[in-house]
């Protein structure tokens, strides 16, 4: 890769191509070359934009010199847009991010340079930038209904199932991987309801080896059976592709999706979305969408919690949101609580509170 990118720096010095900024010219050309993922992404060329013009201000002077361009590089520059006051939620920051990560994902694939995101934790890298610099956390006021979910979830495992006993072409095994991560993704939230970046940094050493509990924002959480079963079956799926075993370091989603490349937290968005046409379900939240956000099964599961009166203290912890968060955001003026008046459902909520539950 290195005798690649200079043997492309000597080019443009013989046929004088150094003579516009090196970034800016890699940026015109990632708008040429690029065209149909702008025409779907608009804010893409914005937030490039803006991104380059940093990389070219007189107490920067990084233009020229992409080799000396790292991760810390990219947090300036959003400090920099933020101190201005341009960049102030998290929302803003994560567009900005994913803009950079694509031109990146360009100028690896090239050869024009190295992907500076490659060796890092990429929800890690952007909570650690909400905490730094006080983003504002959307306010997601959104849920889904329990039976769309539901109902979801069981034509997932049916699909799931019925794919081992069929020959499958390179699109149908890539739909098959997604649906087994995304299963996972919603089981894992509706037992515990915290950030979709919490999720999805889980690593194997987060799982206990029974599989029987896993430790998320400092609580640890019972594994019931079915879903332990999804947890093994996933990994030793994985574990055929990749040839080689996870390690108890390695992040437990990037793991599953290996062999077919980057997994990226935002693909969760597009593959709920699929789930839900291919099986006919919440057509009214598809409607004039491409992605569905996957982020209100979470709210789904903290308003029934709400509801069924736990304690707030303990929701503010496995949701890992402030109890000032909570209270705005799910006890609202007209929150009332629930009674439950089917001794059956008591009953049964009751047992499932005890300890052996997830074994049984």
């Amino acid at each position: 890769m290195k005798l690649k990118i200079q043997l492309y720096f000597y080019h443009n010095i013989l046929t004088g191509g150094a003579k516009m900024d090196v970034m800016q010219k890699f940026k015109n050309e990632f708008f040429e070359e690029r065209k149909d993922l702008l025409s779907k992404n608009h804010v893409y060329r914005n937030h490039i934009n803006k991104f380059v013009n940093y990389l070219s201000l007189p107490e920067v002077q990084l233009s020229n010199a992409p080799a000396r361009i790292n991760i810390n590089i990219v947090e300036e520059c959003i400090r920099y847009y933020h101190n201005k006051g341009e960049l102030n939620s998290r929302s803003t920051m994560e567009s900005q991010l994913e803009s950079v990560k694509s031109f990146y994902d360009y100028l690896s694939e090239t050869g024009k340079t190295t992907d500076i995101f490659s060796d890092y934790n990429y929800s890690k890298f952007k909570d650690d930038i909400v905490d730094k610099y006080s983003l504002l956390e959307p306010v997601e006021r959104g849920s889904y209904k329990c039976e769309d979910i539901k109902i979801i979830l069981m034509e997932l495992d049916k699909a799931i199932d019925n794919f081992q006993n069929k020959p499958a072409g390179i699109r149908e095994e890539e739909r098959h991987l997604q649906r087994i991560i995304l299963r996972l993704f919603i089981k894992l939230t509706l037992i515990a309801p915290a950030k979709r970046g919490v999720i999805t940094s889980i690593k194997k050493s987060d799982i206990t080896k029974d599989y029987k509990k896993l430790l998320i924002n400092g609580i640890a959480v019972n594994i019931p059976c079915g879903l332990s079963r999804d947890l093994c079956a996933a990994l030793k799926y994985a574990e055929s592709k990749n040839k080689e075993p996870i390690k108890e370091e390695d992040n437990f989603f990037e793991y599953l999706y290996k062999y077919k490349g980057k997994f990226r937290v935002e693909s969760l968005n597009t593959w709920f979305y699929n789930a839900a046409q291919d099986f006919g379900v919440m057509e009214d939240e598809c409607k004039n969408k491409k992605t569905l956000a996957v982020e209100p099964i979470k709210n789904m599961v903290i308003q029934m919690m709400v509801d069924n009166m736990i304690n707030p203290v303990f929701i503010s912890k496995i949701a890992g949101l402030t109890l000032t968060m909570i209270e705005a955001t799910y006890y609202t003026k007209d929150w009332n609580a629930k009674r439950e008046e089917d001794i059956n459902k008591c009953i049964n909520k009751s047992i499932a509170q005890n300890d052996y539950y997830c074994y049984v």
